[in-house]
């Protein structure tokens, strides 16, 4: 029959078809495979390790893949938490097994189970190859060494992914304009004040002089990739003038109060910046590109995102500074991945 003469859904006493209720998943999802949410079907070993994993509450989709089944796919769900199985290895050797979650569709495939209307159609499975032909929501890997019947935390590897991860940006570009020149421009402040490597200053200076970012974080975002850019940097021939540079970003700015003297609690990596020391001036650039972890504390909030910047305590503070041809200008790109719930 090329067309389905009963579209899902219709009322009126049509018989609605499950294959349409799978397409329209199916449709829902683009066809993907994976879980929903990022904590989702985390699998951990037990809280006394033993001879099974715990899978914990959570929602997926799985794509058939029933021979000659097109655009269709199985919504699956635990409600709290269950105890997987997991056989020891013997003497001969370890293993490396699998756990997923496997469709049994007796529709396509196998015999009905104890019950037609209760089921089970799906279930947990272990093995140490994975299904052909038949759907699977893949969990977890476990490196189980020989001789080994409990399961250490070590042996799991997370194997999840989102089925439709969510993605958003921000982005502030700010060039800087006559009004901004000021007697804050040049790069004076040291990086290291004594044992604290995250000193530094905000740079190019204040007297209200943009160089700071204001972005509303997604609820959802558990991953940031930041891009940032010091543009039009301004370097003095005859000054040996070297340091670091980096973005630091959250919720709450204290003088450098927080961890390594940040003036915001969270910070990527320091990129490094060195100038020629000989010459005449010139324009250089500065950019970084890092991904980091979304804390817990900052998902749904407006966070701040600070441009900073220090000296070597030996180089010169002549060397650098910023005019009114220069300017700032940072993306962050929100992604949503798989995260262990207790993260923080």
């Amino acid at each position: 029959m090329p067309l389905r003469p009963v579209p899902w859904a219709i009322g009126n006493g049509a018989e609605n078809s499950v294959e349409l209720a799978r397409a329209g998943i199916y449709s829902a999802t683009s066809g993907a495979t994976g879980i929903t949410e990022p904590g989702d079907f985390i699998v951990k070993a037990l809280p006394t390790p033993g001879a099974a994993v715990r899978v914990y509450k959570g929602g997926g989709v799985i794509k058939s893949t029933y021979p000659g089944v097109f655009g269709q796919s199985y919504a699956v769900q635990e409600q709290s938490y269950t105890d997987v199985p997991v056989a020891a290895t013997g003497s001969s050797g370890g293993a490396t097994k699998y756990v997923y979650v496997l469709i049994k569709d007796t529709q396509y495939s196998g015999q009905n189970p104890p019950s037609v209307e209760d089921g089970p159609y799906n279930d947990y499975a272990v093995t140490t190859t994975l299904p052909t032909n038949q759907p699977y929501l893949l969990l977890a890997k476990i490196n189980q060494p020989a001789s080994r019947a409990d399961i250490q935390p070590g042996m799991i590897v997370d194997m999840r992914t989102i089925a439709n991860p969510r993605k958003d940006h921000s982005i502030f570009a700010r060039p800087r304009i006559r009004e901004d020149d000021g007697t804050q421009m040049s790069l004076k402040g040291r990086y290291l004040n004594g044992s604290k490597t995250y000193w530094g200053e905000l740079f190019p200076g204040g007297l209200g002089v943009p160089n700071q970012a204001t972005f509303f974080v997604p609820e959802w975002a558990t991953i940031m990739v930041l891009d940032a850019r010091w543009l039009g940097i301004r370097v003095n021939g005859g000054q040996n003038s070297w340091g670091r540079y980096w973005i630091e970003y959250g919720d709450e700015g204290r003088d450098h109060g927080w961890d390594q003297g940040r003036q915001y609690e969270f910070a990527t990596q320091q990129f490094g910046f060195d100038t020629v020391g000989t010459g005449t001036r010139y324009t250089t650039e500065w950019s970084l590109m890092d991904v980091v972890a979304v804390p817990k504390k900052l998902r749904g909030k407006d966070v701040t995102f600070a441009f900073k910047a220090g000296l070597h305590p030996d180089a010169s503070t002549d060397g650098i500074f910023m005019d009114a041809n220069g300017g700032l200008a940072i993306r962050a790109d929100y992604a949503q991945q798989r995260e262990d719930p207790d993260t923080i």
